[in-house]
């Protein structure tokens, strides 16, 4: 990776994608999980990577980390976010110690735009469903990835980050409830 990127001469931001591995058994992963860490911070200190995070960790795998990493707090933590999930806890403990929330996943799997609560908002708003669900995140302090290979709804939904209007407070308690842990993508929590 760093061959490929050495005309730039530094990589903005690398993560750790998983906190597990396959074939490996469950009581080696936080010394795996440590191992990399500590190489990826070797990458930092020598000016190759700005910014080191982590996807996928829960609050124990953040804890861990915090325990023996010497550059300070993971920069960001990418995981599952949308109004299904809203991983409340691991966003407040993110805020305590200065991690950067990223959401993925934040249109769920083509099953959230249409429920009867996204419509209504959308249409009371005059934004698409899309807009809706991406405007909820970004209220909730959530920078989202969302993923598209359609042109036209790249553009639909960054204008959703720049557009300046707002979801009414009714709006984002109605997509709140919609919340009942569901995750779209493996669950962490069984590492």
């Amino acid at each position: 990776i760093l061959e490929s990127v050495k005309p730039l001469g530094y990589i903005d931001m690398m993560l750790v994608h998983w906190p597990g591995m396959s074939g490996v058994d469950k009581s080696e992963l936080p010394a795996l999980r440590a191992g990399t860490w500590r190489a990826m911070e070797e990458l930092k200190r020598e000016g190759k990577l700005r910014g080191i995070g982590v996807s996928n960790y829960t609050m124990d795998h953040l804890t861990e980390l915090l325990g023996y990493t010497t550059t300070g707090p993971p920069d960001v933590l990418q995981s599952e976010f949308h109004p299904r999930c809203h991983q409340t806890p691991v966003r407040e403990f993110c805020a305590a110690h200065g991690i950067q929330f990223m959401g993925y996943t934040p249109l769920g799997r083509n099953d959230l735009a249409p429920r009867p609560v996204i419509d209504r908002i959308a249409k009371a708003r005059n934004m698409t469903p899309s807009q809706v669900l991406l405007k909820w995140a970004l209220q909730k302090g959530v920078v989202t990835i969302p993923r598209s290979s359609n042109p036209e709804r790249c553009v639909e939904n960054a204008q959703s980050w720049v557009d300046g209007r707002l979801l009414e407070k009714e709006d984002m308690k109605a997509i709140d409830e919609m919340e009942d842990g569901h995750k779209y993508c493996w669950n962490p929590d069984l590492l």
